[in-house]
């Protein structure tokens, strides 16, 4: 219901714009608003007593997954960097990843997970004169450091300009450190490990502007090929598809570990927006993620496809000052067929 009435309200703006198409001066700034990218909204609260420009980055509602939010928020950090702002991050109440109660003592979903990037609370910005307020269109400020602007193509350049805005600003609160460093020793303790993230689930729809599916199979071979030089000990396997699990398994055994608290699907439809009857459903799928990307970003090799898991993956590893021994991606390109789009 919510999606027709997204397109009736496209469809009564598109008439209200066609009727304003003879008025210049509101052509000219519908366009300076899609086109500058550096415009922010302003906003005073304080006095002068906090003079600091601070950067509120209102990540608005976009029912995406995790890391194409934290992908996007790490582009309104950049512009917040670029342009000497404090940054402090809140993220909707609609986000995909949200409870409607607090989780780990708070109520805004960014920090669920993460301290406030320059130290400065939600409540904080109360005193500070000058607040300037994100547009999503900040975000395509880092587009600059690619040469396609397609959110499944980045650059090395932009690889490590997020790197180090993620060495800068990221840091996981105290809860979810704690939490990801028992996990992670628990599962990756010893030995080295090869990582590998499928995207499986509604990937295989192969929804329009996003990568081409990449068949399990074909993972199996780059693994088995990669495998023979006899380096890794263990096979990490982040992934959302049961289907996955099970032939890696039927193929490598015991040599393939995995976190096995995790909702998987099978077929074509995405955890994301799954119910599960257990506490802090929303809030766990987020850290299962996160955990993954995480696990993913402390392998000694990495094979996986377009994703934004894995570029999140990419970007950790190299916010650490690490790259991998082995940097397998598999790319089939990007679909470009207006046939079948996602439903987010």
């Amino acid at each position: 219901m919510s999606r027709l009435h997204n397109k009736l309200e496209q469809l009564r703006f598109a008439i209200y714009c066609f009727k304003k198409g003879q008025d210049s001066r509101f052509v000219r700034n519908v366009h300076q608003m899609s086109d500058h990218h550096n415009m922010v909204y302003v906003e005073s609260y304080g006095t002068e007593k906090n003079t600091e420009a601070v950067f509120l980055i209102d990540m608005e509602e976009s029912h995406s997954g995790f890391f194409a939010d934290h992908n996007r928020m790490l582009a309104l950090l950049y512009f917040a960097d670029k342009y000497d702002m404090k940054p402090v991050v809140r993220y909707h109440p609609g986000y995909c990843y949200a409870e409607k109660h607090a989780v780990n003592g708070t109520t805004n979903p960014f920090e669920y997970y993460f301290e406030q990037p320059a130290g400065i609370s939600l409540d904080d910005i109360q005193t500070y004169k000058r607040v300037f307020r994100s547009r999503k269109e900040n975000s395509y400020e880092v587009n600059r450091l690619c040469e396609d602007a397609n959110g499944y193509t980045r650059s090395e350049k932009y690889l490590n300009e997020m790197a180090r805005i993620t060495a800068k600003y990221i840091r996981f609160n105290a809860v979810v450190k704690q939490k990801l460093d028992q996990d992670m020793q628990a599962l990756t303790a010893t030995g080295s490990i090869l990582g590998l993230h499928i995207r499986g689930t509604d990937f295989k729809q192969n929804y329009n502007g996003h990568p081409v599916q990449v068949g399990i199979d074909e993972y199996l071979d780059a693994t088995t090929k990669l495998l023979q030089g006899n380096f890794y000990e263990k096979i990490f396997l982040a992934t959302d598809d049961e289907e996955a699990i099970e032939k890696y398994q039927k193929q490598f055994g015991d040599q393939v570990i995995y976190y096995q608290d995790v909702i998987r699907s099978r077929g074509d439809d995405t955890v994301m927006h799954s119910e599960i009857p257990r506490e802090n459903h929303h809030y766990l799928l987020g850290y299962e993620v996160l955990r993954d990307m995480n696990t993913l970003a402390a392998c000694d090799g990495l094979i996986a496809g377009l994703s934004q898991v894995s570029y999140a993956a990419r970007i950790q590893k190299k916010s650490m000052g690490k790259e991998y021994r082995d940097l397998i991606i598999l790319d089939k390109g990007i679909n470009y067929h207006k046939k079948n789009n996602c439903p987010a």
